[in-house]
């Protein structure tokens, strides 16, 4: 009977953490909706501001402006954003894997307490680490904004990247790593260019092109730090949700194996019971 005893003991214990997974699968998913929908909506603008710089771009000389080509000197730099805590599956794992392939020279600037203990642990340089807040803020993507554009046109960095988990669909998100400072992509330029001879709607931009930029540059780095957090987050509460949805399913499928063996044992050790009596009475008789 010990053994029966272990095992209900043992699925007792099962039973309790399905529940706590259980828990946090359902507050997983409701903040899931909720980050989902604000990485979505957030998309169509950011689109429509890298397609307002790019048409600017082709109105001006690249190299008037720091922002756009640098001053080419300083180290590279990386805004890392991961996540204040785990049970999210592999993404932090392959975010971080992601951050490797920056090379041991480049400086972190972390969003989340994943990220800076990767940092610690991989001993290297960290510039600066932000609060990763429940719900991302404009206020805070300026901040971390206003940072980074200081500190390229200081010379600090000779160039920033983003390293993010980009959401893709609630199963899937993608590590990914990408410029954000200096801000010219002679490839998306060339490539407006072109588009524009066949585009039917052409920009007027007043007073004019220059000026315009001086003022949506700043902007233009606030809202791809924002909208990078905001698919951060979606991705964040994304992964979770299947991970604990994966751990209530096992646990209660472990539930079942171990129900059945626990029957099993009890019959075993009721059919032994009836042996010894029958034994018993057969020896009296």
């Amino acid at each position: 009977m010990a053994n029966t005893k272990g095992l209900r003991n043992r699925i007792k214990s099962v039973r309790n953490t399905a529940k706590i997974t259980k828990a946090m699968e359902l507050v997983s998913a409701a903040k899931m909706r909720r980050a989902q929908d604000q990485a979505l909506g957030g998309r169509p603008y950011s689109i429509l501001i890298n397609n307002v710089l790019g048409n600017i771009v082709t109105k001006i000389d690249p190299e008037a402006h720091p922002l756009l080509v640098g001053k080419g000197k300083g180290k590279d730099a990386a805004l890392l954003i991961s996540t204040n805590r785990g049970l999210c599956g592999a993404l932090n794992t392959n975010l971080f894997r992601k951050a490797f392939d920056l090379g041991d020279d480049a400086s972190f600037i972390t969003v989340g307490k994943k990220g800076r203990l990767f940092v610690s642990k991989s001993a290297r340089p960290l510039s600066a680490d932000f609060e990763l807040l429940e719900r991302p803020s404009l206020e805070s993507a300026r901040t971390i904004s206003k940072f980074l554009s200081d500190s390229f046109l200081s010379g600090e960095f000779a160039k920033v990247n983003l390293v993010y988990t980009s959401f893709e669909s609630t199963l899937k998100q993608t590590a990914i790593s990408k410029t954000l400072l200096p801000i010219v992509n002679m490839d998306l330029v060339n490539q407006i260019a072109q588009e524009k001879q066949n585009e039917i709607r052409q920009y007027l931009f007043e007073p004019n092109p220059d000026q315009v930029l001086e003022t949506i540059l700043p902007h233009y780095i606030q809202m791809e730090v924002y909208q990078t957090l905001l698919e951060a987050s979606a991705s964040e509460h994304s992964a979770r949700m299947v991970a604990m949805k994966n751990a209530s399913d096992n646990a209660f499928d472990l539930v079942s194996d171990l129900t059945l063996i626990f029957n099993q044992a009890r019959q075993e050790a009721i059919t032994n019971e009836l042996l010894d009596i029958t034994t018993a009475t057969l020896a009296l008789e």
